[in-house]
């Protein structure tokens, strides 16, 4: 194991020698800005800080701000953990980069820069389209964002007609040749009993309108891309709905729906959050496996340091003050 961590890392360092970064965060400091109505919230366990407004100015009470003085690199095709106790800011962090900070907080110092750019100007138009093309942020609430009467398919075509794409990266089989199911996919469910047939054909009847099938390369393109995150039966998936699958089923499927906009930078906020061991480890695998398939740049946000250490080239942790070290 231990040779295999050397090994690992002399890779790392032969991969990103003489390369620029495509991610980096530089003396980063988040806190209260702008104006508007009283804002409260708990920076997390431990910090105990609350948001309010005074004068119509919002800041911090505890004159301090949420996180400060964080800076970090992710060079291209690596694996980043970043790593530290609940409330340090590691997600803070993660929603910075992707332009979602909550109404009232931003970054008040410092530098985001990707490929280059500093981004943290841009304009909220200027980040829809970098989410839409380069940065994919998977968040520990993101089950939410699937429509509950809406079928996979449906909902995953819409995502392709929206960013456009049609083939996986890299990918050169001929339609209709099928991937090989990864050794952690998915077993098929049982037939679910009940109330949920019926609620199947009721939401059914009620949402023909809303939308045709796929197209024959589309339906391609989602039978490889389900493949590709752990699915041996695409099509069982794609005509299910998603009350009729288990909640790491659907995050599976968010993921197909992340990766189908061909990003270069994934973040994964807690992907193993409340997995048992097994569970874990599949997921980890299927997020190193995804990196080649898709060329990504990943960084995974955890508390599990001996967890990510096990996957990442890199491990940076991150003190409950905000600050960090490799």
């Amino acid at each position: 194991m231990e040779n295999r961590t050397v090994l690992d890392r002399k890779d790392t360092t032969e991969r990103v020698a003489g390369r620029k970064p495509l991610l980096h965060v530089e003396h980063l400091e988040i806190g209260c800005i702008g104006t508007g109505t009283t804002v409260r919230a708990e920076t997390g366990s431990g910090a105990g800080r609350k948001l309010e407004a005074n004068e119509g100015t919002i800041r911090n009470s505890g004159r301090q701000p949420l996180l400060r003085d964080v800076s970090f690199s992710l060079y291209p095709g690596e694996i980043v953990a970043l790593t530290g106790p609940s409330g340090c800011g590691k997600s803070l962090t993660a929603h910075a980069i992707a332009g979602m900070l909550e109404p009232g907080i931003g970054v008040t110092q410092g530098h985001i820069y990707y490929n280059g750019e500093d981004i943290v100007p841009f304009h909220e138009r200027r980040w829809q389209r970098l989410r839409r093309e380069d940065i994919a942020l998977l968040i520990q609430q993101s089950l939410s964002g699937l429509n509950p009467i809406r079928t996979v398919r449906t909902q995953l075509t819409d995502t392709l007609r929206l960013h456009g794409r049609h083939h996986l990266p890299h990918e050169q089989k001929e339609p209709g040749q099928a991937d090989a199911a990864p050794s952690h996919a998915v077993p098929r469910q049982a037939v679910l009993q009940g109330a949920l047939p019926w609620m199947r054909r009721m939401i059914s009847r009620a949402t023909k309108l809303a939308g045709g099938r796929a197209t024959q390369p589309q339906e391609a393109y989602l039978h490889a891309l389900l493949r590709k995150v752990g699915f041996a039966d695409p099509e069982r998936i794609l005509s299910s709905y998603p009350f009729e699958l288990s909640g790491g089923m659907c995050q599976r499927v968010l993921l197909a729906a992340m990766l189908s906009s061909g990003p270069r930078l994934f973040i994964a906020d807690e992907p193993t959050t409340a997995l048992d061991v097994i569970n874990r480890d599949k997921v980890l695998a299927l997020l190193q496996q995804l990196r080649e398939d898709f060329d990504l740049t990943i960084l995974l946000i955890s508390h599990d340091r001996q967890g990510m250490s096990r996957v990442a080239d890199r491990v940076l942790e991150m003190s409950p003050e905000g600050r960090m070290h490799e």
